[in-house]
């Protein structure tokens, strides 16, 4: 992963279409889990544009062949900190003030994004600059459906995509600069007041 200043001169202005990933995580059949593929899913269908969209049940080693296609990449996965359901947290996925390990367990995971990254590091792969776009799980249980808070957090990050894009193409915002949580209710997320 590139730093600030790295990325600011390798990268400026907008991206192209084909430049920008977005890789919504998550089991569909275990209730909050499913935020980051539903996320994707509801894009799509909302015909947002100036992306490419991919969904998967883990963030394992296949993620990393889809992660060298991008020059930036948005991975949208439910997370387990402790938070209230449906906080947004976003910012560099291997931001160093978070412990993705913390912040990045879901139980129907095996794997984590930043182990991941790890891999790609011991291998010499570059990759990508990741942003993280973590949706605070409420229930992660089999067969049981998102819960009201998390739904309140996928449809206000689906209204606010547009600055949320713009966001993620400009390697100077804010965005890059460190992990951000939006508790439900604050209205600083993206695209907000």
């Amino acid at each position: 992963m590139k730093a600030t200043a790295e990325r600011e001169a390798t990268r400026s202005g907008r991206l192209a279409a084909d430049a920008l990933l977005v890789v919504g995580v998550g089991n569909p059949l275990a209730g909050d889990d499913s935020a980051g593929a539903a996320l994707v899913e509801r894009l799509r269908a909302a015909g947002k544009s100036g992306f490419h969209c991919l969904t998967l049940r883990q963030p394992g080693p296949e993620l990393l062949s889809h992660l060298r296609e991008a020059e930036v990449t948005l991975l949208v996965d439910a997370v387990l900190s402790g938070a209230a359901p449906g906080t947004l947290h976003l910012g560099p996925l291997l931001d160093a003030g978070v412990k993705q390990r913390n912040l990045c367990r879901c139980s129907s995971h095996g794997w984590e994004p930043a182990q991941t990254v790890a891999l790609a590091n011991a291998l010499g792969a570059s990759l990508p600059d990741v942003a993280l776009l973590g949706i605070e799980a409420g229930q992660i249980s089999p067969v049981a459906p998102r819960s009201p808070a998390v739904e309140q957090a996928i449809a206000l990050v689906i209204e606010r995509f547009p600055a949320l894009l713009a966001q993620l193409c400009d390697p100077a915002s804010a965005l890059w600069r460190g992990m951000r949580k939006f508790p439900p209710g604050d209205d600083s997320f993206p695209g907000g007041a």
